[in-house]
């Protein structure tokens, strides 16, 4: 999975991400709220990177609509979610990244604060968008990458197919668009995604400019990279992209069913890899330590009892077994691998400082060093085992193997975890006054239902004025007629019968009860929904109060139901 963060990408997303409040809701993530104006701002990011692609305007404003709604909740998502494992960014690793965008794009140090100011842009608001990738990225390391278990069997099949008999081998870049279908999609919603797919195939085989496509559709991770997937070659690409492997340069795949949507893969460009035997052999060797810290400002009293301390636990551990080693180094060792029993893995000369690994690499298998000091404090080191390598081999090659088998998991496995944490959020779309937002699944037009014009139309203003009416008069059947029978409860009551009663009851204590609204706007959701938006003032001999309030009306025959209520009061 590439993390590679791209100037050009960045700049385009803070040109306009301003820091504004707007009360309307676009929608609401695990009780979390999305607001309309931030969905406009990541409309405004996607037809700035068409036009970058070179593409004039965007082939399907719907498309653009779906696809800034899918980011911000992807995004929500996966930053609430971080926040649930207590993941954070410190000041340091956004300076290293902010540095290495610098190195990347050519910049001296301090040159990208003035190349974002140059263009109108606020530093302070690119390092907010820079802090997010890096605690996602963290995020995609702890839920999904140290949880894939790659078997020594896979390693060593890898290394007998692809290394063992080295071989030049042809390496190709690639390119996709991603088109996502839901975790559990129903036959209609497959079909949709696989219309589509099939209908920006033809267009790519009619001529269409590959990038141009990937930023108008595209719902993969790659997109502001224009779909740049990498490099790769047999045995590093999941099975299922293996044809790609196969293609000329510029040649396009079929669209390819994966778990979590569907691809067309596209080669760049490709090269051969010579991959002949160099290297000399090496020794390498396992060894824990047990490390006690001098303080910088430690007095000559406080200095020698460290020392002291360290030469007692050494005369310990002569001839101490592993186990026993292991069990001193936890508690013990005031470093970072006292958790680990000390254990610092496989390491070659020239890995650990000079005074350490010389005195590691005289010792034998099973013996304990003496005391030995070095700029981290005072080390008592146990050698448990040592070996020869040959760079050619598979313990050489089998970090690297893994590494690569690793990637080829992380292909299937990340859009497969992305689709899990959508699936079990609970996720509330709304509409905002100029943005049809529609469902969390792909939009597809479609025709608007004719009315007959003999047939009578209530209005969603009628009947909100008819829900206020009754609500003032305590006419219960009205007030109750005017609600959907699948009105959503929440979790304060456990069926509509229950609720009815309960409203009952607060509306019947009253003496008198007087509601009244103004500023009533209504905004059309999708073609069987509205939003009702007003301020409410209301009054009883018990209690009043003044703010805003939404009803969500749903289409009923020739009128319309209440089916949600939202105060903001």
């Amino acid at each position: 999975m590439r993390s590679l963060i791209l100037l050009s990408s960045l700049l385009i997303y803070v040109s306009v991400a301003k820091a504004e409040t707007f009360d309307s809701i676009a929608a609401v993530v695990n009780n979390e709220a999305i607001s309309c104006y931030e969905i406009q701002q990541e409309i405004q990011t996607a037809v700035a990177q068409i036009r970058q692609s070179g593409q004039a305007s965007p082939l399907s404003y719907n498309e653009l609509k779906y696809r800034a709604f899918d980011a911000k909740v992807t995004k929500l998502l996966q930053v609430q979610e971080a926040r649930k494992l207590e993941l954070s960014v410190t000041q340091e690793e956004v300076d290293n990244a902010i540095q290495n965008v610098e190195s990347s794009n050519n910049l001296l140090p301090g040159q990208l604060k003035d190349a974002i100011a140059q263009q109108g842009m606020n530093f302070d608001d690119y390092k907010e968008t820079l802090k997010d990738q890096i605690l996602i990225g963290k995020l995609i390391n702890v839920a999904v990458r140290s949880k894939l278990q790659i078997s020594e069997e896979s390693m060593r099949e890898y290394y007998r197919k692809y290394l063992a008999v080295p071989k030049p081998r042809r390496e190709v870049h690639l390119a996709q668009i991603f088109m996502a279908v839901p975790n559990e999609p129903t036959p209609e919603q497959l079909n949709k995604v696989r219309d589509k797919v099939r209908w920006i195939h033809q267009q790519l085989v009619d001529g269409t400019d590959f990038a141009q496509m990937v930023a108008t559709y595209s719902q993969s991770a790659e997109r502001e990279q224009k779909g740049d997937m990498g490099w790769f070659m047999h045995g590093g690409i999941a099975q299922r992209f293996v044809p790609a492997l196969e293609l000329p340069v510029n040649a396009l795949t079929d669209p390819i069913r994966s778990p979590s949507g569907f691809h067309i893969i596209k080669v760049l460009e490709d090269r051969w890899q010579d991959t002949e035997q160099t290297g000399e052999s090496y020794d390498e060797a396992h060894a824990r330590h047990i490390l006690l810290q001098i303080p910088a400002l430690a007095d000559e009293a406080t200095v020698a009892k460290i020392r002291h301390r360290a030469d007692s636990i050494a005369a310990d551990m002569k001839g101490a077994s592993d186990e026993a080693f292991a069990k001193r180094a936890e508690e013990d060792s005031q470093g970072p691998s006292a958790s680990k029993g000390g254990d610092l893995g496989w390491f070659k000369r020239g890995m650990m400082i000079p005074a350490f690994e010389e005195a590691a690499f005289k010792l034998k298998a099973g013996e304990t060093s003496g005391v030995v000091e070095t700029g981290f404090g005072l080390h008592i080191i146990r050698l448990v085992a040592r070996r020869h390598i040959d760079p050619n081999s598979f313990e050489a090659n089998k970090d690297k193997i893994q590494q690569i088998l690793t990637d080829i998991e992380m292909q299937e496995q990340h859009p497969h975890w992305l689709a899990g944490l959508k699936a079990a959020a609970k996720i509330e779309n709304f509409s905002c006054a100029d943005i049809n937002i529609g469902s969390a699944a792909p939009v597809v037009e479609q025709a608007q239902p004719t009315t007959n014009a003999s047939e009578q139309q209530i209005s969603p203003e009628a009947v909100v004025n008819s829900w206020l009416k009754a609500w003032s008069s305590k006419d219960l059947d009205v007030y109750f007629a005017n609600y959907s029978e699948h009105f959503y409860l929440g979790k304060s009551h456990a069926s509509i019968a229950e609720w009815k009663k309960y409203r009952t009851q607060m509306i019947e204590n009253k003496t008198f009860i007087r509601v009244s609204i103004h500023d009533l706007k209504v905004i059309p959701v999708d073609g069987n929904h509205v939003r009702c938006e007003f301020t409410q003032n209301y009054e009883s001999d018990t209690y009043s109060n003044k703010g805003k309030k939404s009803l969500i009306l749903e289409k009923e025959g020739n009128s319309w139901k209440i089916v949600r209520e939202l105060s903001f009061l």
